[in-house]
């Protein structure tokens, strides 16, 4: 029983390919070409009798499967090949029978039944007393009633979630319809009223008119609702207290490529754990490699420190050795991390001969449906060096500053965000805010109703953009206080109980931080820091890219605020150290491989990123695009914003990343002085001047007088 079980697990294809080419012989022999001949024994007319004209198309199509299995190993577990291979078929075998029941019955033809068979009989004839010589007016008219009851409720059955998205746009036309019909009717007659008021006007005396105008308050009422309404702020992203949920299909796995993993070469890092063991013993360095992990673009040695001369072998020892292990390896790419990530071994990473492509596809597959179901913004950013998925939570960041190298895989990055955004959440639960000064990367994602706007180019809209964004945090604030609740996820668990619109989350995307900063770095810096400081309570995150990371567009503030940082491959260690405060992000191989360093966790971790293409991108934009239509969302007009909103949402204590340090030193002082600055913030006299310049500006200290400290106000 049990080998039987296995055969049959191990030949399904074949066994499937049998069972439809038996079929198939079984089918041949309902043709009406053997009634004639010597074969006519074989001639069995069911199918003829059952399907009618369909029985072709019925043949032809256990035809079609049985080739498809034969030269092609097709998974039957797919829900996108049963569709295609048996629901499809189906339905058109059905609608087939059905339209051929129409014509008219003809007892010397091949079909001894009819045209549509027993099936379209039954669908459209049967119990009613249909003529099938000489039908009438009313069988043809009952039938077609019935043959569209019969497509409704195939749509029905197969296609339930889009016969709801039908069904809600077309009442919600319907509705429209009627609605403006109605307030066609009501404003005709309102006119009409007024031409008679007027006409009545002309012709009654003062006294009359007096007594027919007591009655125009009642109608003035609107408009003083109306402007109260007006001056009340609203929110640009949801309305409080709706209690009704737009319906959205979510884009299918379909859509994104199958990346095909490469096999992992065993020769080749047997060969290298040998060299390195080797190289190092050379040099009278005793280790063991008792650790392999293997990941896309590299590959983790774990080393052992052994004995010499009765002593342990340092660490010191082993990481000095760097220079001869690269030359050893014939790779200067080679990286140490001392200790290993939960081990107690020496780690160094060894580039691999062909690095493994990341799809997509395969990181948010149903397999990961428990791990990303539990985090509120999921980013799958790729593979790890031990060849374990890599997922993080955007609320948990709470922001992201990437950085790299032109070519080192930045904007594919920040593509394979958005993208994974869009195939698991929809516009009710996550809006975009997409700033592309270089016109080209975030453009594409043009007409989908996750965006609050369309993608943003110019600086002076981004500008605006940002100011919107602080107004939209103040009433968000508000709304929270409100509802006596702390943060965005108490507030949409609340409204999950009071079955309400929940707060969708906005996620500001800056694809190029530096062209923003070179415009006006002052204004975009403040704007920034402004929303990093406090939009995470309100569920707003930023996710700022930029390939020149100095310090002056990566500046001191920026850096502060933005904890959470992915480093790809950087020309130089000053670099490194400004995007991850550490060196080795210059050794990266480029083309995605990254450094990625969470909040929680100081040590960078290494990952190769996403590969998403072009086309991929599109179908997901393409079927998001189909929504608009039936689920209309506002976007906002960046040219009806006021350029200017009230300084105190904006206003930055200093430029000066230093500036809030020295305020905590003032505030226990009676006095400060330049020195006194010097001292303690280990800076030279220049910046500290400037520093106590900028304090007397802010009313922190009295003006100066001739080398005396100034007084602390």
């Amino acid at each position: 029983m049990q080998r039987l079980f296995e055969f049959k697990n191990n030949n399904k294809h074949l066994l499937f390919t049998f069972s439809f080419l038996l079929l198939s012989l079984i089918s041949i022999t309902q043709l009406y070409i053997l009634e004639d001949t010597n074969l006519s024994f074989l001639y069995i007319p069911f199918l003829i009798n059952f399907f009618g004209i369909s029985s072709l198309f019925f043949i032809a199509w256990l035809v079609f499967i049985t080739i498809i299995f034969f030269y092609y190993p097709v998974s039957i577990n797919s829900k996108r090949n049963v569709f295609f291979m048996v629901i499809i078929p189906v339905i058109l075998i059905i609608e087939i029978s059905s339209l051929s029941t129409f014509i008219n019955y003809n007892r010397e033809g091949i079909f001894k039944f009819s045209y549509g068979g027993a099936l379209g009989e039954y669908i459209i004839k049967f119990p009613s007393k249909w003529d099938r010589f000489e039908p009438s007016v009313s069988n043809y008219v009952f039938g077609l009633i019935r043959f569209l009851g019969l497509n409704i409720l195939i749509i029905i059955l197969f296609f339930p979630k889009k016969s709801l998205i039908k069904l809600k746009s077309f009442s919600y036309t319907l509705f429209n319809s009627i609605n403006a019909i109605y307030k066609k009717r009501v404003q005709s007659n309102r006119n009409k009223k007024v031409l008679v008021e007027e006409h009545k006007e002309n012709e009654f005396n003062k006294n009359e008119k007096e007594e027919f105008n007591i009655e125009i308050p009642s109608k003035i009422e609107n408009p003083s609702v109306q402007s109260l309404n007006e001056s009340s702020v609203e929110s640009h992203t949801f309305t409080p207290n709706l209690n009704s949920n737009e319906i959205w299909d979510m884009p299918s796995d379909g859509l994104l490529q199958d990346i095909k993993s490469e096999k992992v070469n065993y020769e080749d890092i047997n060969n290298k754990k040998e060299l390195i063991v080797k190289t190092l013993h050379e040099h009278g360095i005793e280790v063991s490699v008792d650790q392999v992990k293997s990941g896309p673009s590299v590959t983790m040695y774990g080393l052992s420190p052994g004995y010499g001369n009765s002593k342990r072998v340092r660490v010191d020892h082993i990481l000095a050795r760097e220079k001869d292990l690269a030359l050893a390896l014939a790779n200067q790419n080679i990286r140490f991390q001392s200790p290993m990530p939960g081990e107690s071994l020496v780690g160094i990473e060894v580039p691999n001969q062909n690095t493994t492509v990341v799809g997509l596809k395969e990181l948010i597959s149903e397999e990961n449906n428990e791990i990303i179901s539990k985090l509120s913004l999921p980013i799958a950013l790729g593979t790890g060096s031990d060849n374990s998925p890599l997922y993080c939570d955007l609320t948990k960041l709470p922001h992201l500053l990437v950085a790299g190298a032109t070519g080192s895989g930045k904007s594919v990055c920040i593509n394979s965000i958005i993208t994974g955004f869009l195939m698991k959440m929809t516009p009710d639960e996550i809006r975009f805010v997409m700033i592309d000064p270089k016109r080209v990367e975030l453009t594409p994602y043009s007409g989908i109703p996750h965006l609050l706007t369309d993608p943003i180019v110019e600086p002076s809209d981004a500008i605006k953009a940002l100011k919107l964004m602080t107004e939209e945090m103040t009433f968000r604030f508000k709304q929270l206080e409100m509802d006596n609740s702390k943060n965005i996820l108490t507030y949409n668990e609340k409204s999950k109980a009071k079955k309400r619109i929940k707060m969708p989350y906005i996620v500001i995307v800056v694809d190029e931080l530096a062209d923003l900063m070179l415009n006006s770095s002052n204004e975009v810096e403040k704007l920034l820091v402004r929303l990093a400081q406090l939009g995470r309570a309100t569920g707003i995150h930023l996710i700022v890219a930029t390939q020149r990371p100095s310090v002056d567009v990566v500046t001191g503030l920026i850096k502060a605020n933005f904890p959470s940082r992915i480093s790809f491959s950087v020309t130089s260690q000053i670099d490194s150290r400004t995007i991850i405060d550490s060196p080795g992000a210059e050794k990266l191989l480029g083309k995605g491989d990254m450094l990625f360093v969470p909040i929680d966790n100081p040590l960078p971790k290494r990952a190769q990123g996403i590969l998403i293409s072009d086309d991929e991108i599109d179908k997901v934009v393409n079927h998001w695009k189909n929504h608009e239509v039936f689920n209309p969302i506002k976007k906002i007009d960046l040219n009806s914003i006021i350029d200017e909103i009230n300084d105190e949402f904006l206003e930055i204590d200093s430029d000066d990343d230093l500036i809030l340090q020295a305020q905590n030193l003032a505030r226990g002082q009676k006095t400060l002085s330049t020195s006194y600055l010097q001292r303690r913030l280990r800076i030279g006299y220049p910046r500290a001047a400037r520093l106590m310049d900028e304090l007397e500006d802010q009313g922190v200290v009295g003006p100066g007088d001739s080398g005396k400290a100034r007084e602390v106000l």
